[in-house]
């Protein structure tokens, strides 16, 4: 009997082994395409994304101020967002998750179907009109009342946007605490972000990025329409695209840790910062604090003969 009873406990603790070790894991989410930002109403870009007031404040998506024609949109599907503190810590939005809810189809914002809670107003996107795209305000019909202050000292804000199937937490709920590397919900890989400012005596910077191009034949050109994937200080990865002067301004910036990569196939032949050449490489980290000056980075690249 004492033996049964040995072979028996054996089997259980190898059969409860076997089921430890087959649980699933969970696949990291995947990381969407595109971008989004903050505009005015209308979808009209506001200079260093500074805002007089929050109730002024929409969310835009697409594939991105100065993207080329073909450059990707947002995935299609159903997203939330949140307005966080540019550290992520200190949650902003008010209302329940599942109020703060948009489609995307054909790679822009199409619809708010948000629920639960007073409306985010809507507006005609000017950029993509013939897609039905929209904007939405990030403060709900209740403004200023629904918008809390951001604990920054500058008036910097971070808006937030994740796909449904990727949030963790309960949709029925104002914040879902989600333990490290995860901001109310949202998990930084599988989301994307932007920062503004709703006063101007920020301690922010403007990162500035310019691409040039040198031809095989000697002459130089700029740049257009060029991606840079820029990661922020919470792992949040963003693409940008260079505007028809070959120029690239993200402002509104908080303090911490950046990475600016462009291809990494690209044929670089200089990188400068500051004016100061660099070691060739197509990917730059930074790290900025108050006070630093805010980096321009120029990335040289070998290109064809356009003839």
């Amino acid at each position: 009997m004492k033996h049964v009873k040995t072979f028996t406990l054996t089997t259980a603790l190898i059969l409860a082994g076997l089921v430890i070790f087959s649980v699933p894991v969970k696949a990291q989410p995947k990381a969407s395409s595109g971008a989004i930002f903050t505009t005015l109403g209308d979808g009209t870009a506001v200079n260093h994304n500074q805002y007089s007031s929050t109730c002024a404040v929409f969310l835009d998506g697409g594939p991105g101020p100065n993207a080329p024609a073909h450059a990707a949109g947002l995935d299609n599907g159903e997203y939330y967002f949140q307005v966080t503190d540019p550290s992520g810590k200190t949650l902003l939005s008010t209302d329940i998750v599942a109020n703060r809810r948009f489609r995307v189809q054909n790679g822009v914002i199409v619809a708010y179907t948000g629920v639960g809670g007073p409306v985010h107003p809507i507006g005609l996107d000017q950029d993509h009109p013939e897609l039905g795209a929209i904007t939405i305000r990030l403060a709900n019909a209740t403004c200023p009342t629904d918008f809390a202050q951001t604990p920054n000292n500058g008036g910097a804000y971070k808006v937030w946007a994740t796909p449904v199937t990727s949030f963790v937490g309960d949709p029925n709920l104002v914040d879902n605490p989600c333990g490290n590397g995860c901001f109310h919900g949202f998990m930084p890989s599988a989301s994307k972000s932007d920062n503004f400012k709703a006063k101007n005596d920020s301690a922010t910077f403007c990162l500035s990025v310019e691409k040039q191009l040198q031809f095989v034949d000697g002459h130089t050109g700029i740049g257009t329409g060029w991606l840079f994937n820029v990661t922020d200080p919470l792992g949040v990865v963003n693409a940008y695209f260079t505007d028809d002067n070959g120029f690239l301004n993200i402002c509104g910036l908080a303090a911490g840790a950046y990475t600016v990569a462009e291809d990494p196939n690209s044929q670089i032949r200089g990188l400068y910062v500051n004016s100061v050449q660099l070691p060739l490489s197509t990917t730059y980290s930074f790290t900025w604090a108050a006070g630093q000056t805010a980096p321009v980075i120029l990335f040289q690249n070998l290109y064809g003969n356009p003839f």
